[in-house]
């Protein structure tokens, strides 16, 4: 892979992955978080709850783009490490699990339809998913 499309694919995809963390701090901070933004809303679900899968998340966005930074300097450096390059392997197949979704109420292939998540989840959640995992593709 050319040594500039590696740069601009790892910059995008550290930069939006940190951009996604960022915006759920934001949302979280402000007050202005509900349930449905991360688990499909039902009547017994808790806040807190859901507020720490939504923390726990960002975490993990912000941990997927340092790997995906190592990543990127490792491949403009002409290094091969294997558990770098493992490590982005788990990155994009995380990323590809979640855009291909769990069939039911999330992903692609989802079932149902209706709901507050779902039309969230089929608005941004998995075209952002599946575009972060194309871009991830030089990295591998």
């Amino acid at each position: 892979m050319p040594p500039l499309v590696i740069q601009i694919s790892g910059i995008l995809l550290a930069s939006g992955l940190v951009l996604s963390a960022i915006v759920s701090w934001i949302v979280l901070f402000r007050g202005k978080f509900k349930t449905w933004f991360i688990l499909p809303h039902k009547a017994t679900e808790n806040t807190a709850k859901a507020k720490l899968w939504f923390v726990l998340q960002s975490v993990m966005l912000v941990v997927a783009a340092f790997i995906v930074s190592l990543r990127t300097v490792q491949l403009l450096d002409g290094h091969r490490d294997n558990v770098i390059e493992q490590l982005i392997w788990g990155v994009s197949g995380m990323l590809f699990v979640r855009a291909l979704g769990e069939f039911k109420v999330m992903g692609l292939f989802r079932t149902e339809d209706c709901g507050d998540f779902t039309r969230l989840d089929r608005r941004i959640l998995t075209p952002l998913a599946l575009l972060f995992f194309i871009i991830s593709w030089p990295l591998l």
